[in-house]
This record gives C-alpha cells, structure tokens and sequence, in this order.
C-alpha cells in the first residue's frame, strides 16, 4: 500500500477530531489566518485566496470542504510551487466559466508516488506530484481538472452521502455544518467518497462526459481526455486492480476510453493524440551550411542550406503539423512513381514533397522511410492506443 493510502486511510480515522469537544481548534472553520497559511504553503500569495460566494448552499458546501481540507492539510505533505500552482489556477479559471455553478476554485498539489486526483465540496481540488509527471500537456490537466470540476459543481460527493444515509441534500449540509453526532460520520463519507474516487458509474459518466464538453468548449484539446484515460489504462496495468485514485475501475477505464472516442465521433472530432501528448513535433534546423527538418528533434529530411531546399522544407512542416497524426496508417504515406523514379510522396491525399529535389537532398523514399521511423517512436511512447480502429 502506497503511502498516500495510508494518509488516506489515517485521515478518514481522524477525521472525527474535526467534531470533538476535546479539540476545539478544529471545531472553527477555515479562517482567514489559515487560509493564508495554506496559500503560503503553496506558495500562493495572500490575495490569492477567493471571496466567499452568496450563494448560502453553496457557502455551506465550502465549508464542509474546508473541514477536510484542514485534515489533508495535516496530514499529507503539501508541495510549495508557486509557478505550478499559479499554472493549474490559470487552468481552472478558463474552465469554470463552462460550468453550471459560479465556484471559486482552489487548486493545491500533494506530494506522492501514486497518480491521483480529487476534489472536495466546494471547490477545492488536489493534484499528486506524480499524476503531474504523468500528463504531458494542459490539454492532459484540463482533463483531470474539468472531470473534478464536474463532481464539485454537481455535488456528487454530498449526493453519494446523502443517499447512503438516506435523506436530503439539505439535510446532509445540515448535519455536516452542525457539528452534531452524525457530523464526523458523515464528513467520513464524502471525503472517502472524493479521495478514493468511490462515486457511482452515472456520476463517473456524467464527470467525463460533461467534463468533455467544458474541455471543447475550453479550446482545449478534448483527445487529452483520451489519452488521459489510456495512461490510466496503461497504470492499471502495473498496480492493483483496487488502488484509490481517480483511475479507479468505475466504469473501467476502457470503457471510459471506448465512450469518450464514440462520443467525439459523433461531433464530427477527430481524434488527435499527439497535440494532448505533445509528441510528432516539427522542427528546422540550420547547422553547418546544412538545414534540416526534424520531428522530436530527430532528422527526417535536409540537406545544404539553400533557399530552395528551405522553401521545401517549410512546405513539408506545414503538412505534417497539420495532418502527420498518431492515427495515420503506414498506407498513408504514398510514394509514386516507378522504382528510382519516384517523383511524389503523398501524404494523404496532399502532395509532402516531389521532384526534383536540390541536389545532395534524400530523396523521397529516404524521407518516407524516416517519418514511419517517426511515427513508430511516437506511438511506441503511447503504446496503449489502438491508433487504427
């Protein structure tokens, strides 16, 4: 067991200390000298910290979330990152706006070795220093972001509570701010509820799906839910099959892959694996009297440094930045012409490049044979895709 789920697992005993009579310091909400403490800790600056909303539900639910969020905080370690923090808020904010409920949205980063995201009533959310090394773009944490977005701002957390215990939405908040009897049990709940991912498979298809929309609507890259999930695919494949995280199998997350793909499918989306994974990436180079076109930072073509083989080159960069995809097919990329005198290589149905090329330049099938080189190295660092169905 990792040692996030023994904090987890640590947290949720103690979580009843928030209620005790016997530590009347946690009985007080999050006030504004901790909640300074907890912007330092994060290397935000005091102002940082969001003004209270009017809403009095969604009030409450905050502070409910800041109940947990003061046990997290004492009991994991916190990561000061000022420029990171700074980033996932900037993130946050072009989401939110894409979303039902007006939440201020706090943002704060764990230290851990296990991938995983989660998110507590109100608006907080907490990101792992290792799902971080694990996305590759802001296509990538706008996906983990918006799927948190949607169970705080559809109060899933409260609602898996609440029908556990079996009454009302208002009767939950009730419980939870009073600090009655039931409070300790309850809070238990929605914090396991969120920490451990333990929501129910409509809420999960609802969080992806939902969060889908507010990523397009975003103009982030919505294959950066895919690919997101496919690495969770890929991490489920070398840990157990009940580790908490936001991976966890409800639904499995090859369904969830399955599901996502329809559903771009049916906006007319294509699929597009290398901006979210920042992979197939184009550019030239000049060195020595030579200038050569690389894709991630590997030479593909080139030859000496004239203005025509420049010209050529160009032309051929805007083309593959455009249509050079993850999902092309070796078939794709059509050489024609007889034997040696191959005078065009088509990508698609576009012309990449043809005759005659300067001289000392490789000639087409040299280039050709590079960019499936490419392509293989690419789709060899994203191995759980199936790339041509």
């Amino acid at each position: 067991m990792s040692s996030l789920l023994h904090t987890i697992t640590a947290f949720l005993l103690s979580i009843s200390l928030i209620f005790s009579p016997f530590a009347s310091t946690f009985i007080t909400p999050l006030g504004t000298a901790h909640a300074a403490d907890a912007a330092e800790a994060n290397g935000a600056a005091d102002d940082s910290v969001p003004a209270e909303p009017d809403d009095p539900e969604l009030r409450r639910e905050r502070e409910i979330g800041r109940k947990a969020v003061k046990q997290i905080e004492e009991q994991m370690e916190l990561i000061a990152d000022p420029a990171r923090i700074a980033h996932l808020t900037m993130i946050a904010e072009k989401l939110r706006y894409h979303l039902e409920r007006d939440i201020p949205y706090e943002v704060r980063i764990i230290r851990s070795d296990l991938p995983n995201a989660f998110c507590l009533p109100g608006g907080f959310i907490f990101f792992t220093s290792r799902m971080l090394e694990l996305l590759s773009s802001d296509s990538e944490i706008a996906a983990v972001m918006a799927h948190e977005m949607v169970h705080i701002d559809r109060s899933h957390s409260i609602k898996m509570a609440a029908k556990a215990n079996r009454v009302t939405l208002a009767a939950i908040a009730a419980i939870l701010v009073s600090g009655g009897a039931m409070a300790p049990i309850v809070l238990a709940q929605v914090a396991q509820v969120a920490m451990t991912s333990a929501y129910s498979i409509e809420f999960e298809k609802e969080a992806d799906s939902v969060g889908l929309d507010v990523l397009i609507a975003a103009n982030y890259s919505p294959t950066g839910m895919v690919t997101l999930m496919e690495k969770f695919m890929h991490e489920e494949m070398k840990r157990a099959p009940r580790e908490y995280g936001i991976y966890m199998g409800h639904p499995e997350s090859v369904d969830r892959v399955q599901s996502m793909s329809e559903k771009l499918r049916s906006l007319r989306i294509s699929l597009e694996r290398k901006t979210p994974l920042q992979l197939l990436r184009t550019s030239i180079k000049e060195d020595g009297g030579k200038i050569h076109l690389l894709i991630d930072g590997i030479e593909v073509w080139g030859g000496e440094q004239t203005a025509h083989t420049l010209e050529m080159l160009e032309q051929a960069q805007v083309l593959l930045n455009r249509d050079f995809q993850m999902e092309l097919a070796p078939y794709d990329l059509q050489l024609e012409g007889d034997g040696k005198n191959q005078s065009l290589l088509r990508l698609k149905n576009n012309v990449l490049a043809k005759t005659p090329l300067p001289e000392g330049m490789p000639d087409l099938a040299a280039f050709r044979g590079n960019l499936l080189a490419a392509l293989a190295r690419a789709q060899a660092k994203h191995p759980i895709a199936k790339y041509f169905r």
